[in-house]
């Protein structure tokens, strides 16, 4: 149903995987450049970290939606979806939403572009239909590969899986890959680092 690409960060000492659907070979290795551009400059909350701290969730002007409605209203739309994967305990998922989620640009971006869903494996149970599969959100999660949170998943405008970055994202990176996503530059083999020097990249490939 689903491919699974890994790769290795010696810093983490684990193994991370990007989901995407086994008909797009023809940009996965742009998606390879994604995952590993970012994984050098992230850092997430594993189950089993010692460093468990009870951490509210800090309220931002992104709307979330449940699942099941925000990838209804993704294919409604046309618009790319963001799933955010989270735990209260995880002080990683606090900090993406106070520095990341809570900025005035990167919050109006999200709203405008994307359907935005927020889920807590711990807590949500609905399931819901990936490719004629139903699933929670705890396995939903496993297919991307990630044990650590946060995690951020991905979908194109059609509903299908794209992409998923495991850790915390700074908020500039996170800022130009959603720019980065939303035009799909990913489709014409165009790496995000070479996007982030020149965004006019994947505009010129488009004409």
């Amino acid at each position: 149903m689903v491919k699974k690409y890994t790769y290795y960060k010696k810093d983490l000492m684990k193994h991370h995987t990007i989901m995407t659907e086994k008909i797009m070979p023809s940009y996965t290795k742009c998606l390879y450049t994604i995952i590993f551009f970012i994984l050098l400059n992230i850092v997430s909350c594993k189950e089993n970290s010692e460093e468990k701290a009870s951490a509210q969730s800090i309220s931002s002007g992104i709307k979330w939606e449940k699942i099941n409605t925000g990838l209804e209203n993704t294919k409604k739309l046309k618009k790319p979806a963001l799933i955010f994967f989270y735990t209260e305990w995880c002080i990683y998922c606090t900090k993406m939403t106070s520095e990341v989620f809570n900025d005035p640009e990167i919050s109006q971006y999200l709203n405008d572009n994307f359907i935005s869903i927020k889920i807590n494996p711990e807590k949500d149970n609905d399931q819901v239909e990936i490719m004629g599969e139903k699933v929670s959100p705890s396995k939903l999660m496993a297919y991307t590969g990630s044990r650590g949170f946060p995690t951020t998943l991905f979908w194109d405008k059609n509903k299908k899986p794209v992409t998923a970055v495991p850790g915390f994202i700074e908020k500039k990176t996170f800022l130009q890959l959603l720019k980065f996503l939303k035009e799909e530059c990913y489709i014409y083999n165009i790496s995000l680092k070479d996007y982030m020097n020149k965004p006019e990249l994947c505009k010129a490939k488009k004409n």
